[in-house]
């Protein structure tokens, strides 16, 4: 067997410092937690034989509240030497003293930073995220990565709510010449916990994930489809009990891309979600102008999960 997308996500972790306006992490019934460094290697020495070519470690926890993150990149790069490590972040625990470590494993950088003021910032990131705190820390990052020749490509996301619309233009101007890509999105409504995104009920078809997006495996080893399923309601199987190849054969598997090839998503959170609409005015702005609704982020080539 082979993914069809050649990209696994793996949620090393489900703790996070924020709390953000448009984040559906307050209807979060799961253990919170970290994941067995055992688990995870069990996961990649599968990848390893599957052809996966990217790690993509974008999930429902910061990365950097993973005390593991880096052991867990020495481990893939010395299973799979050729993938591409992606990671997302808020990059309020990505201190000075982490930087070396991330130049020399992080192939992709995704940083998510909500606002251009102090007052805005905080009232969208919420939690424990202080505006100067991960400001310097993202900057003193790129200065340190400025005259190398590797490091990691960096990418800007701005989730565009009413907290922060007033400051969309400071924030491309600011941040468009210092990252390599920048772009701005309308929120995601996370299987119908969040309202930000109209669902045409009339012309649902399948967002693609089920039948060719990378497993998202959660932090306790379930199998499931979907990056937005954060309460994990589409599993199709668990990885310390099977393989990915007897997963994707299961019958969980086959009943979920049974629903996504007819269109039929009665029973599936898939029916609330507004990924099932094709909508290319969700992206906002994008400094890249090969960058679409659809394409995926963690390994900068045209595929599409639509």
């Amino acid at each position: 067997m082979k993914l069809k997308s050649e990209s696994i996500t793996i949620e090393t972790t489900n703790l996070c410092p924020a709390h953000c306006v448009m984040c559906p992490r307050e209807f979060y019934t799961r253990k919170l937690g970290i994941m067995d460094m055992d688990l995870f290697k069990k996961i990649i020495d599968e990848a390893s034989r599957l052809g996966v070519k990217t790690v993509d470690t974008c999930a429902f926890g910061d990365p950097f509240t993973d005390n593991l993150l880096f052991e867990r990149c020495r481990y893939v790069r010395e299973k799979m030497p050729d993938a591409k490590i992606y990671t997302s972040s808020n990059c309020f625990l990505l201190t000075p003293d982490k930087h070396n470590d991330v130049i020399k494993y992080i192939d992709i950088l995704k940083i998510s930073f909500y606002g251009m003021t102090k007052e805005i910032y905080e009232k969208i990131h919420r939690g424990s995220l202080k505006f100067e705190k991960t400001l310097n820390n993202v900057l003193s990052f790129l200065d340190k990565t400025n005259n190398l020749k590797k490091k990691p490509y960096t990418i800007g996301l701005l989730t565009l709510v009413d907290e922060n619309k007033n400051e969309m233009e400071d924030w491309i101007n600011f941040w468009e010449p210092k990252l390599d890509e920048v772009y701005v999105w309308m929120p995601h409504n996370f299987g119908g916990t969040k309202k930000y995104r109209e669902i045409d009920r009339k012309n649902q078809k399948t967002c693609g994930r089920p039948l060719v997006g990378p497993p998202y495996i959660h932090v306790d080893g379930k199998v499931g489809v979907c990056c937005f399923d954060f309460n994990a309601q589409l599993i199709i199987g668990d990885i310390r009990k099977q393989t990915l190849e007897e997963i994707f054969h299961s019958k969980p598997y086959l009943r979920i891309k049974k629903a996504h090839e007819t269109g039929n998503f009665e029973g599936y959170l898939c029916k609330n979600c507004d990924q099932t609409n094709y909508n290319s005015s969700v992206l906002i702005y994008a400094s890249n102008k090969t960058r679409e609704v659809g394409k995926i982020n963690s390994n900068l080539q045209d595929l599409r999960e639509i």
